[in-house]
């Protein structure tokens, strides 16, 4: 039906898609305005989430801290304890204390805390506590930074907020360079695969509305959910390489039934018939991957799911739409323009072609091959046993980002760091504070402090060492009798809820900061609160490990699950799909080998220019999966595809139809192979680690998918199984029949 209406309505069709590009162009000019900074991987219902919502809503306590380093400059003063230091602290902080964005604000010289003063006393800082706002503040921060001056002291900007706000603005750079340099390699590359300038075209014309598709998209879904900063980039990234291969398949089966004598319109309604079947059945394997992340509660990863949907969509609706309409407009001028170095040749389809031949080779020894394959793909997925799962921090940014900077000034030259304590939110049943109320603060605040790794615990029972129990009861009955009790009235607790601080010596990222939150937790309930919940940073993160270990294996499960189902719908056997599904996931134990060695052992961070992490981002290894199984599975389906088709046309030769479909398909799954390779490398070069990860695993993927999976693995396997390859239980072959969704050879001319 596409295949008819592109030949009767071109134009039509050239214009309704110049319009909609028009349009969705201009809509989604503005979309960094409409994403948020919060990335979103808070697990809903956590400790951790229900302590932020406490503050947020009962409290009013929404605000982030902000780190503003002071260090010395040649001219300016160099030691903190002397008065000229202290001034020009003073002067550099006087414009924010009028800021109405700033909820609090605490230096070395208002609290005498010495964890604010650098070991060698030539630094100090002070902790901002910005409120966050609709937009979390990224706003305020902006203002904040640019209010702030010194002629005499190096400022510097530093949390979790700075971070993010690095993150975005590194982001936008890396997107804008990635797209820059994977367009103009695609352009070289595509004229050397094709041979061809007109046909190198169609492939760049097909990415450029799919991205800007994909953006509108995402824009709209923004009206609806709120939507992070790295969505994005994952659309660029799958959408483009996507719309790639899905173009270079198409227009090569185009090509190939020209050059096999058919007329325009003919080859058109086969290609459409053959490789346009099973471009969308790949398409809906790939969405169907990416999608199964919204059974993960993180509105992270729905976001990333929806944005690769999106993508998938865009570029599989691009492809099917656009690119016959404009297939049958040049017809056989489709291979014009040829470069005069790059002679205009068609692949051999032959018997005699290499393909063929090496296809013959390696089912002549395939029980060789798949042992020596399975040892290489086992031995590169072996270090994975040491995998460590962690938080992203400042290290993923590069080490020119001022946020990473201050943070490595934090660790290197501060005994103790005091900007992401564990927060301790506890709602008593009683009056706050009534004598009952009080006594089991003291007593939660005193097995708090006991705890080993706890430096200080700050909250309405920490006013002062010598206090007794007594003594804040006394205080807390008549605080307006004693300023110190009404001031921290004020600034622990509303109404019936308070807050504790708990600051402690462990790395805030590290598996014993997530220890001492557990303890935490752990500790015997009093009878006197209603509600205590720990958050913080360090709960975050044990919350979100405890997510992913209960979640994940139930993605991971729906996405074979889906895949598989697919698979069987397309191909009608019940043992091919398995026999993916498990060289899928040994090919992808190898590419997180890969990945467990290069970013957190940190080989080849030189080249890469990143700094070793030293753990994996839980999030990196759940959106490598759901993507790299959804795009390994893009080529598998591409290849069976023409191998079934080549069984259907010899009547069951399983060694014939596997030589003669790794000979027509080979070819183009290496060059597809190669083209999304530069567009992923592309991301690669990116500047944060994350997105670097991220591109650099799916690259790992394609490449290992396309060389030891479909060159050796599945030709040996097919060989093996013989004419199991094809065969189902009888009710489930009746259900492939009546559905009829495989794709099969149509001839055009037979209807005509």
């Amino acid at each position: 039906m596409l295949a008819r209406l592109a030949c009767r309505q071109p134009w039509l069709l050239i214009g309704l898609v110049g319009l909609w590009v028009a349009i969705s162009g201009l809509y989604g000019l503005d979309i960094q305005h409409r994403l948020t900074l919060n990335p979103g991987w808070d697990a809903p219902g956590s400790g951790s989430e229900l302590a932020a919502a406490h503050m947020r809503d009962d409290m009013g306590r929404n605000e982030t801290p902000i780190v503003l380093m002071f260090s010395p400059t040649p001219n300016g003063p160099r030691d903190v304890d002397n008065p000229d230091y202290r001034q020009a602290v003073d002067n550099a902080l006087a414009p924010l204390y009028g800021n109405p964005n700033i909820g609090s604000l605490y230096t070395y010289y208002t609290t005498g805390n010495t964890a604010l003063r650098s070991n060698d006393g030539s630094m100090t800082y002070a902790i901002i506590n910005l409120k966050k706002g609709q937009d979390e503040g990224v706003a305020a921060f902006q203002t904040l930074r640019g209010s702030l001056a010194s002629d005499r002291l190096h400022l510097g900007l530093g949390g979790e907020l700075a971070v993010y706000v690095d993150v975005r603005e590194q982001l936008d750079h890396d997107l804008r360079l990635a797209e820059t340099v994977s367009f103009s390699l695609l352009a070289v590359l595509l004229v050397w695969v094709f041979r061809s300038g007109v046909a190198a075209v169609l492939p760049l014309i097909v990415g450029a509305v799919t991205i800007v598709s994909s953006i509108a998209g995402l824009k709209l879904a923004t009206m609806f959910t709120d939507i992070n900063v790295y969505a994005p980039n994952v659309v660029s990234m799958l959408g483009l390489g996507l719309a790639v291969d899905y173009s270079l398949f198409m227009v090569s089966r185009f090509r190939e039934e020209l050059a096999g004598g058919q007329a325009p319109e003919a080859a058109l309604h086969t290609t459409m018939v053959t490789a346009g079947r099973t471009l969308m059945f790949s398409g809906v394997t790939v969405a169907a991957s990416l999608l199964c992340l919204f059974l993960l509660p993180q509105r992270f990863f729905h976001n990333m799911g929806l944005a690769g949907g999106i993508s998938v969509a865009s570029a599989m609706l691009t492809t099917v739409l656009l690119l016959p309409t404009l297939l049958y407009l040049l017809g056989h001028r489709v291979n014009r323009l040829v470069p005069p170095f790059l002679a205009l040749h068609s692949h051999d389809m032959s018997e005699n072609g290499n393909w063929y031949r090496f296809s013959h080779f390696v089912m002549r020894h395939a029980r060789k091959v798949l042992l020596g394959s399975l040892a290489i793909l086992l031995v590169m997925g072996l270090p994975v046993k040491d995998m460590k799962v962690g938080p992203a921090d400042s290290r993923s940014l590069p080490l020119t980002a001022e946020s990473r900077q201050v943070q490595q000034t934090l660790e290197s030259h501060f005994t103790t760091s005091e900007i992401t304590p564990i927060l301790v939110v506890i709602r008593s049943r009683g009056a706050l504070t009534a004598p009952e109320s009080l006594a089991a603060l003291h007593r939660l605040s005193a097995e708090i402090s006991a705890l080993p790794g706890i430096t200080r615990v700050t909250g309405l029972m920490d006013l002062d060492p010598s206090f007794g129990l007594a003594d804040y009861q006394l205080l807390y009955q008549y605080p307006d009798q004693f300023p110190q009790a009404a001031s921290a009235l004020a600034e622990f607790s509303r109404g019936r809820s308070t807050l504790m601080y708990v600051h402690f010596k462990p790395d805030p990222t590290s598996p014993e900061a997530r220890e001492l939150v557990a303890r935490i937790r752990a500790l015997p309930a009093q009878p006197e609160f209603q509600e205590i919940h720990v958050g913080g940073f360090p709960a975050f993160h044990l919350d979100y490990l405890d997510t992913l270990s209960t979640h994940v294996p139930i993605v991971l499960s729906a996405i074979v699950g889906v895949i598989f189902v697919l698979l069987f719908l397309m191909l009608g056997s019940l043992l091919v799909p398995v026999k993916v599904v498990l060289t899928n996931l040994l090919s992808l134990s190898a590419t997180f080998g890969a990945l467990v060695w290069i970013i957190q052992e940190g080989h080849l961070s030189g080249l890469l220019g990143f700094t070793p992490q030293g753990a994996l981002d839980g999030t990196i290894l759940v959106l490598i999966f759901a993507s790299a199984f959804g795009l390994s599975i893009d080529y598998e389906v591409f290849l069976l595809s023409r191998v079934k088709e080549m069984c259907d046309a010899t009547k069951g030769d399983s060694l014939k139809s596997v030589s003669m479909g790794m000979q027509r398909s080979g070819p183009i799954i290496t060059n597809a192979a190669l083209l999304i390779g530069v567009v992923l490398g592309a991301f690669a070069m990116g500047e944060v680690v994350f997105i670097k990860a991220i591109g650099l695993g799916l690259l790992l993927s394609v490449l290992v998918d396309a060389t030891l999976v479909r060159m050796l693995l599945v030709p040996a396997t097919l060989r093996l199984l013989g004419w199991l390859n094809w065969w189902a239980p009888r009710p489930l072959m009746r259900v492939y029949q009546r559905l009829n969704l495989g794709e099969g050879e149509t001839d055009f001319r037979d209807k005509h």
